[in-house]
């Protein structure tokens, strides 16, 4: 099986075509550039092993293509869609991929990329709310337009979508990964994001003539993250301890809380911007999320309504009069300065809190009783400074400034006084023939002497060099 730039693989009709540079590999297949065709890229399967399977989807695919061509707009050419153009074969003419258009992956950016405002900035990206509004809606679009040909995505999320940042269209790859409608066959899709599965799935799984119902959820749940800064519709705060804290437990508990009717068992997240919805948005969104499937918006009603807010002439989004950034529903508040506010004011709260520990940070380190002499070090201490750990302790059990240069001097006095007066008794002893026991207790007494003199130069010198008055 050909693996490698240079060699030489055939498409459906024989013609000879040459493997150029490795694009990327992943858990299915190896992309390649083809010098014969600067245009097309070639998908090659790392096994054989589902060969038939896939051969006979990517002819179901060539049948049934959706209606998404490539288009070129100010001399940018714009794939929508990578969906197969040919069929690949070996030198024994056995299957091995296909063929697609290429995409400038280098001209687009993950849907996910745009939702958090923080990461859209820093990478250049629109965050104002007429963007995202196009954004949902050209996926809404291209959604409605694969759901005809009775194609599902399956496992629809931000971060499976591309957008071109100058145009804001859609772009979609990885599409042989979708559930797709063959001619009295269904191809069905192997992967799903668990927080993207809609209620009814988590426990069995998307079957066979539910991957609409899927998508429709997918979808929904996506447009309310790009028209809500990027915030999950099933994040929010439990009224009680034993509700589930993860999104897709979320999800299958039916916990929705941004309805126009409060949750009784959630409250909505404080920085959601759902209440500045239109009604019709919030009837969409309600339908979305409610507990009969059967109620969801199909794409084509969600790219009707969403076109219909994105196009300027309608003027149904306007410019913000505080924030020239801020774009908001007409007639309604804007979002996007409540919610600045409220992470402001949230901010500043933080600030104010972490001063105030910082200001008690010492008392409270304090025990609970201590030595008068530590409340009135204490009491001199300047305000709102803490003390290093240990610090305190320590100060409060040496003597003041006077008594310890007393003790000093004291000691040092001590210590030259024994030692000119011992010297001439040792001598003395030393000259002795045979000493008697009383001739060594005068000695004796000098050495007890001469170590308490030398005990307190070595205590209390250093001491009053190196310590500092608490």
């Amino acid at each position: 099986m050909p693996t490698r730039s240079g060699d030489t693989i055939h498409d459906q009709r024989g013609t000879p075509l040459t493997l150029g540079r490795l694009l990327k590999s992943g858990g299915a297949g190896s992309v390649f550039l083809l010098k014969e065709r600067p245009q097309e890229v070639a998908k090659l399967y790392h096994t054989s092993k589902d060969a038939p399977v896939y051969e006979r989807k990517l002819r179901a695919m060539l049948e049934l293509q959706p209606d998404l061509p490539t288009v070129e707009e100010n001399g940018q050419r714009l794939v929508q869609i990578a969906w197969p153009v040919s069929l690949l074969r070996d030198r024994a003419r056995q299957f091995i991929g296909f063929t697609m258009p290429i995409l400038d992956v280098s001209a687009t950016s993950d849907l996910e990329h745009v939702l958090q405002e923080r990461q859209a900035r820093a990478e250049g990206l629109p965050t104002g709310l007429g963007a995202k509004m196009t954004l949902a809606a050209n996926l809404a679009a291209m959604l409605a337009t694969l759901h005809r040909r009775q194609h599902y995505v399956v496992d629809l999320k931000p971060l499976n979508v591309r957008f071109y940042r100058e145009t804001l269209y859609i772009a979609m790859l990885d599409c042989d990964g979708f559930s797709i409608q063959g001619k009295g066959e269904r191809f069905p899709a192997g992967q799903v994001t668990p927080d993207y599965l809609a209620a009814e799935f988590h426990q069995r799984g998307v079957s066979a003539g539910a991957e609409e119902a899927q998508d429709r959820f997918a979808l929904a749940v996506m447009v309310f993250q790009l028209l809500n800064s990027g915030l999950h519709p099933y994040a929010g705060r439990p009224k009680g301890a034993t509700l589930p804290s993860d999104l897709p437990g979320r999800i299958a508990a039916n916990l929705y809380p941004y309805g126009r009717k409060a949750h009784a068992q959630m409250l909505p997240s404080p920085v959601s911007g759902h209440e500045a919805f239109p009604a019709a948005l919030r009837e969409m969104f309600d339908r979305a999320f409610s507990t009969q499937a059967r109620r969801r918006p199909s794409a084509q009603e969600w790219a009707t309504l969403l076109l219909d807010y994105a196009r300027r002439s309608a003027g149904h989004l306007v410019e913000c009069s505080q924030d020239a950034a801020h774009q908001h529903f007409a007639g309604m508040p804007c979002a996007a300065c409540a919610r600045a506010g409220l992470l402001a004011g949230t901010v500043r709260a933080a600030k104010a809190q972490s001063r105030r520990k910082a200001g008690n940070g010492g008392k409270r380190r304090q025990p609970a009783r201590r030595p008068a002499a530590n409340t009135a070090a204490a009491a001199r201490a300047p305000l709102g400074q803490a003390a290093p750990a240990g610090q305190a302790a320590t100060a409060s059990t040496l003597p003041g400034i006077g008594t310890r240069a007393a003790m000093a001097v004291i000691g040092t006095l001590l210590l030259g006084w024994v030692m000119g007066w011992g010297m001439p008794a040792f001598r003395r002893y030393a000259d002795l023939v045979v000493p008697a026991m009383a001739d060594g207790l005068p000695l004796g007494m000098h050495l007890v002497m001469l170590g308490i003199a030398i005990l307190a130069f070595i205590l209390f010198v250093p001491v009053l060099i190196l310590s500092r008055r608490p």
